[in-house]
This record gives structure tokens, sequence and C-alpha cells, in this order.
């Protein structure tokens, strides 16, 4: 088995510090400011209560972060094949053999966009959590307690 690799990737914030999550069951956005309110991780989603340590990003986020793993990963060994192709390569007259590779286009982190007005804080986590405003009772996205929005 390989060694393990350590990567780190920034994800954009509001200029107020909230970022996009996702519930994987229902499928809604809701936004989390990590580091500000409860140091324990998002386990619940705020609208349907889906509980679990599932992987709460976003379509965008994932795709992202996959992204840029390839790009800082694969990208530097497809490079350096190429290279070694190149370098062991024999040509003459008639025929010249060499690789390149086409990489996709630089991994960028999706923005982050102000867009959920509602917020609230949780009074049982200190969690507060900005949210599309269309329920009248949302879930604390650290423990699942209900409270009115």
């Amino acid at each position: 088995m390989g060694d393990m690799v350590t990567l780190s990737v920034s994800l954009n914030t509001t200029p107020d510090g909230f970022m996009s999550q996702a519930c994987p069951a229902c499928e809604r956005i809701f936004k989390v400011a990590p580091g500000k309110g409860s140091p324990e991780p998002v386990t619940h989603c705020p609208y349907c209560n889906h509980e679990g340590s599932d992987c709460w990003w976003t379509k965008e986020q994932a795709e992202y972060m996959g992204a840029f793993g390839a790009e800082q990963i694969i990208g530097p060994r497809l490079d350096e094949m190429v290279r070694g192709f190149n370098r062991g390569s024999r040509s003459n007259d008639f025929l010249k053999i060499t690789a390149s590779v086409k990489k996709p286009p630089k991994a960028v982190a999706p923005a982050e966009e102000d867009d959920m007005p509602s917020s609230i804080t949780f009074t049982c986590c200190s969690e507060t959590i900005r949210h599309d405003g269309k329920e009248t009772k949302l879930h604390c996205p650290i423990c699942g307690d209900a409270q009115n929005a």
C-alpha cells in the first residue's frame, strides 16, 4: 500500500465566514460558519433532521476537491511519466515518438454567495446557520433539537 498523502483545501466563504453545506438526504442547502459556533461537526440537517456523519459538501465543493486532488497528486505523476518516456524514446530520420499530456483547466473553488438572508442561532449548541427561510421549525445541525425559526 502506498504512502498516505494529505492535502489542505481551502473553500470560499461569505464575507462574514459562512459556507454552504448540502444535506445528503433532502439535498437542500444551508450555511454554517466553521469555527464560530460549536466546535462539534455538523451531524443533522436543519430541514429534514437527517442524522449522520455523511458528507455535507455541496456537489460543487465535492467536484472542486476531487479536481484539486487530481491536480496536486496525479498531475505531477503524469508529468514525471511523460518526461521519462520522452527521455527514453528513440528517433530516426523517419519516425519520432514523443508523449504529452493535455491537462484540464486549473481547479477553482466555487464562489460562495451571500444568498441566504435568514439566520438562526440555536440555543442548545450556540450554532448559527443561514437558511432559505421556508421553514417555521429548524433542527440544530449539531444535536438535532428543534427550534422555532
